[in-house]
């Protein structure tokens, strides 16, 4: 026969129950930094980048079970002057104001698997955090690694930045990107709880600057391919 549970007992496993229940599940959030591509401009604006400003870039909804939409950034005119947007058929990406602070949000009236957002068609970067809140790459000031700012606490993502920026001449120093890959790995529907988040942008200086820096061993291979026209041209004139 069971010993009858105490009082005491009882009482402390209502109370772990109630913590248990009680207790929201925690945001299961990846963050990658991806170099990919490096890619160099020669610089940066310095100054705010809003919504409207990153007009061009280049936003795609994957949807669950196949098939996907992209459209471009562009100006937002019935939410205010700062205001920018992707609108696809059934789904749409908004951010109104400074980039830095401002939320970004999505609405979606059918599951989305992924969204990715080009930034390079935009004359835009992504700017993360480097180093805490040291600035950067020159110019870029301080940014803001993705940061999610929906209700749920139980949303499960992973998100990607990959083909980091440098300075033309410089080094890239890990905190420019020209792609952002949101993955929701268990979907987003419309029924779920809003989508939104914090990611700071940078503008180019000139639009269009923009160019893959060579990988070192297309560099060996084109260097070589010049020095063997140079040799056959001199055989040729001897």
């Amino acid at each position: 026969m069971h010993k009858p549970m105490g009082k005491g007992i009882l009482l402390v496993v209502l109370v772990l129950s109630l913590i248990v229940l009680s207790t929201p599940v925690q945001a299961a959030i990846t963050i990658n930094f991806n170099a990919g591509t490096t890619y160099e401009t020669t610089a940066l604006t310095g100054y705010s980048t809003y919504g409207n400003m990153m007009d061009g870039m280049k936003v795609t909804a994957y949807f669950v079970g196949g098939g996907s939409e992209t459209v471009l950034w562009a100006d937002d005119p019935m939410t205010g002057p700062g205001a920018g947007m992707a609108e696809g058929a059934d789904w749409g990406l908004y951010e109104n104001g400074d980039t830095f602070t401002s939320i970004w949000s999505l609405s979606t009236l059918v599951d989305i698997s992924k969204l990715l957002i080009q930034a390079g068609p935009g004359n835009t970067v992504f700017d993360t955090m480097h180093m805490g809140d040291i600035e950067g790459t020159l110019g870029s000031a301080r940014g803001w690694t993705f940061d999610y700012q929906g209700a749920a606490s139980d949303i499960n993502l992973n998100v990607t930045y990959f083909d980091q920026v440098a300075l033309s001449g410089s080094s890239a120093v890990g905190d420019l990107y020209l792609n952002l890959e949101i993955v929701f790995v268990d979907g987003y529907s419309t029924g779920a709880a809003p989508f939104r988040f914090i990611q700071d942008t940078d503008n180019l200086l000139y639009s269009g600057d923009i160019t893959p820096v060579p990988e070192p061993s297309m560099m060996v291979l084109l260097l070589s391919g010049l020095a063997g026209l140079a040799g056959f041209g001199w055989r040729f004139r001897k």
